[in-house]
């Protein structure tokens, strides 16, 4: 039962999506000739990059029925690259010809800045335990649209409760075409404190203060693929060595398999990305589907490992005036050959309920389904900040929503952790207030109640949807 199951959580976002995209239609009425594009305010993106994001260019006939949407259309593309904090497309038609004149507002694209950070999963779980040694510090430096280019590059260097190393750099084309990227991710970690165990629904952990309790080296080189505006492959090749302290294995013998204490392993995985929301920040309108399948372990390095496979679909729409819907389902399942409280991670980590935050249970697979009712209180309104000296942070936005939701979830489990949330329906209800401004920022505050009779007040950074991988 437990496996028929397992597969019904990754099969229904599938055939969910079937239905959304079969929802197109196009009709021909009179059209317009695209005889010219200006670009205006890219003074440091290459104009190659705004082009790539357009459904139009020169030379191009529009049915005048079309216009608006695609205008609208390559506005939201051109947002989305998280490139421009605004963008303004004019159209200038003149006897069945038109001219297009795009202004755009670049943002500050190099953020150095010093590193002060929580070590908890959430910043929930810190208020809650407000554990104030468990704070990491360092230096943070972080270049969007690097060259010009849309690439990002990243060098992160982290000491205190915890010790890290990333650098990470991405470039998104390096071919004529742009459809083909590339990136390189490397992450070296050292932890005082990690969690070893599931005890009541809860992380328990091992603290060592004068010896690291695990250490972590991840080298990564992936590669992308976008053969159309609104369609992404990833290509992820990887290896991972994690190595623990003796006293982590004492307390739980099966962290990984067989009473290891260090493993080894390649990775390959593989996403497969369709996105249509007119907002990847925070969408009101249009649909997504995403699909990731992951091999841990590919038989040189180690000779047992883990399959992940992971579907997500999500439809955002207008009920009427300035009320939206958004609903999401997320399914995992996980295939392995072993028990391993390392591999095995499901509700309370990346994904969590809202109500439910201070939860969290590891299993074989699971599902997350998230409703949300969105009523626009303030809709998006433009600032200009006379007193700041630089436009790029000057002109600012803001928008307000108040959410009513409703969330539930399944994980299924055939491991021994002492927990009260697996192989069982849970469900989440509760109402909030989301303030949307500018640089991707999403502020959240909820009111939450769950399944136990549990309530309490959530703060939250980032839009209420289900992260995938």
């Amino acid at each position: 039962m437990f496996k028929s199951r397992r597969y019904l959580f990754l099969l229904i976002p599938v055939l969910w999506s079937l239905n959304l995209f079969s929802q197109q239609s196009n009709k021909d009425v009179s059209s317009y000739i695209v005889s010219e594009i200006i670009i205006e305010g890219n003074t440091i993106t290459k104009e190659k990059i705004i082009y790539r994001e357009l459904l139009f260019q020169v030379g191009d006939t529009i049915p005048d029925s079309d216009l608006e949407k695609i205008i609208l259309k390559s506005k939201e593309n051109l947002l989305n690259t998280s490139l421009f904090n605004f963008v303004t497309i004019e159209t200038i038609p003149d006897s069945g010809y038109i001219r297009i004149v795009i202004i755009l507002q670049e943002r500050w694209y190099v953020w150095p800045y010093p590193i002060l950070e929580q070590a908890d999963r959430n910043v929930s779980s810190f208020l809650r335990n407000q554990e104030w040694s468990r704070i990491d510090y360092g230096l943070y430096v972080l270049i969007n649209n690097f060259r010009g280019r849309k690439e990002i590059l990243k060098l992160k260097t982290i000491f205190g409760y915890n010790n890290s190393f990333i650098l990470f750099y991405k470039i998104p084309y390096i071919d004529k075409r742009q459809k083909i990227g590339a990136g390189i991710d490397i992450i070296y970690t050292r932890n005082h404190e990690i969690p070893y165990q599931i005890s009541s629904d809860e992380l328990q952990y091992v603290k060592l203060t004068n010896r690291f309790a695990r250490e972590t080296i991840k080298l990564s080189n992936f590669y992308t693929y976008r053969p159309q505006l609104y369609t992404n492959h990833l290509l992820n090749l990887k290896y991972t060595r994690v190595a623990l302290n003796d006293s982590v294995l004492f307390l739980n013998s099966v962290y990984f398999y067989d009473n290891k204490k260090e493993v080894s392993y390649l990775t390959i995985g593989y996403n497969f990305d369709y996105d249509k929301r007119d907002s990847k920040i925070y969408p009101l309108n249009g649909y997504r589907f995403f699909f990731s399948a992951t091999k841990n372990g590919l038989g040189i390095l180690s000779d047992k490992g883990n399959t992940v496979l992971q579907t997500s679909v999500e439809e955002n729409y207008k009920i009427v005036n300035r009320l939206f819907m958004n609903t999401s389902i997320l399914g995992q399942l996980n295939l392995n050959n072993f028990k391993s409280f390392y591999f095995s991670e499901a509700i309370g980590y990346k994904n969590y309920l809202r109500g439910m935050e201070y939860y969290v249970t590891n299993g074989t697979s699971y599902y997350i389904s998230k409703t949300n009712f969105k009523f626009e209180l303030f809709p998006q309104t433009k600032f200009d900040l006379k007193f700041i000296p630089t436009d790029k942070f000057s002109k600012i936005h803001l928008a307000l929503y108040v959410n009513l939701f409703f969330d539930t979830g399944y994980v299924d489990s055939d491991y021994t952790f002492s927990n009260s949330i697996t192989n069982e329906w849970l469900y989440t209800g509760g109402v909030g207030l989301d303030l949307v401004t500018y640089y991707d920022k999403v502020l959240r505050f909820e009111y939450s109640l769950n399944k136990f009779g549990e309530h309490g007040i959530f703060f939250h950074l980032g839009a209420p949807i289900n992260v995938t991988n």
